[in-house]
């Protein structure tokens, strides 16, 4: 009989679904159980067919910032036992993630972390420095988004035969045809929450407002909600800037905001992954990231299917200025971010995350009691 796989996670997202749904179709026996069904600031539950087992067990959660969220709940033990994993993921070092892992230690069942941060965006709190330490020693394998996470957990004393890449994809697949760059209406895209602590929503307004003084009828689009909202709204429109503005759309939609944009903008001073530039790469859309993104010199590769750029507001709007003047450098760079991005994406980490578990299937069972 197959394994049992169990993923407990904060909560399913789209784009997780579609991996988990792409592996329960391979065969792979599998339960996701969630702290939530959807944090406060999100809005896609119910927007998507899980062919899996879920279940969410009942709790709390504590809102950490805008954009960060920690969850306590309870009967962790009892929706586990009714799953009866052989394998278990925990996403995260919330204390409920730490419950579950606790379990699956007394009960000898395998357990790996599956995470996207890396350096910059793992917590540093007491509570982490001995949560971390204490999760790492309960794990068979870490299971990380990105060459960054590898080394991060490498780092940290996890073996290299136990770290694991599966990377995020998209909830939706590329466009079979994307428009030129005369047919995309919009010069600039911000498609994120709309704050300053973590996504740096300041220095886009004002690239963007330099970009308005250069740039003849300058149109940018904006997708997204936030503390910084009503101001870039009010900045950019007093600038004279041409904005459409949607607080949100749903994911089954999203791919047309890209299809109508010539560039991506994330200037993020916390971004574990930044799945948005994978959004945008299969949509054509070059991408101009901060060295703090997760995909920045990984998926968004500098100076051929974007920039990396320094957070020198200058350095900005000449990487900007400069494929916005000259469409067929822009055209070349819009080539590049289609082939960046993998058509068996899916495949490929549906494929990875079976690796992960096979390698659990070869980990000596654990019967000792938690320490």
């Amino acid at each position: 009989m197959a394994p049992r796989v169990v993923v407990f996670n904060n909560m399913i997202t789209p784009y997780t679904n579609r991996l988990y749904n792409e592996l329960a179709s391979r065969g792979l026996d599998l339960a996701v159980l969630s702290c939530t069904p959807q944090e406060v600031d999100r809005a896609w539950a119910g927007s998507f067919t899980p062919r899996y087992v879920t279940r969410t067990v009942p709790g709390v959660s504590i809102p950490l910032s805008r954009s960060r969220h920690t969850h306590v709940n309870i009967g962790i033990g009892r929706a586990l036992n009714a799953l009866a994993p052989d394998l278990l993921f925990v996403n995260g070092l919330y204390p409920s993630m730490l419950a579950g892992a606790a379990w699956a230690r007394t009960n000898g069942k395998a357990l790996a972390l599956t995470i996207d941060g890396w350096r910059e965006t793992m917590p540093n709190t007491a509570y982490h420095r001995l949560a971390r330490p204490w999760l790492l020693r309960q794990c068979d394998a870490v299971v990380c988004c990105s060459d960054k996470g590898r080394a991060y957990f490498r780092g940290e004393g996890v073996c290299a035969d136990d770290l694991f890449v599966v990377p995020l994809v998209p909830a939706w697949d590329p466009p079979a045809i994307v428009p030129a760059f005369h047919d995309r209406p919009f010069h600039l895209l911000w498609c994120a929450r709309l704050n300053d602590d973590a996504k740096n929503a300041i220095f886009f307004e004002n690239v963007a407002i330099a970009l308005g003084r250069i740039v003849p009828g300058l149109k940018v689009r904006v997708v997204g909600s936030g503390a910084a909202e009503q101001r870039m709204l009010a900045r950019l429109g007093g600038a004279g800037i041409d904005v459409r503005h949607d607080r949100y759309l749903p994911w089954q939609a999203i791919s047309d905001v890209f299809l109508q944009s010539r560039l991506l903008l994330l200037p993020s001073l916390l971004e574990p992954w930044g799945l948005v530039c994978n959004e945008a790469l299969q949509c054509g859309v070059p991408c101009l990231v901060s060295p703090h993104v997760g995909a920045g010199g990984e998926l968004v590769r500098d100076q051929d299917n974007g920039y990396v750029c320094a957070l020198d507001e200058q350095v900005w709007v000449d990487a900007a200025r400069g494929l916005l003047e000259h469409p067929a450098r822009w055209e070349a760079m819009s080539r590049h971010a289609r082939q960046s991005v993998r058509r068996d994406a899916l495949a490929d980490a549906a494929a990875r995350f079976t690796a992960a578990v096979d390698h659990l299937l070869r980990a000596p069972a654990r019967q000792e009691a938690v320490q």
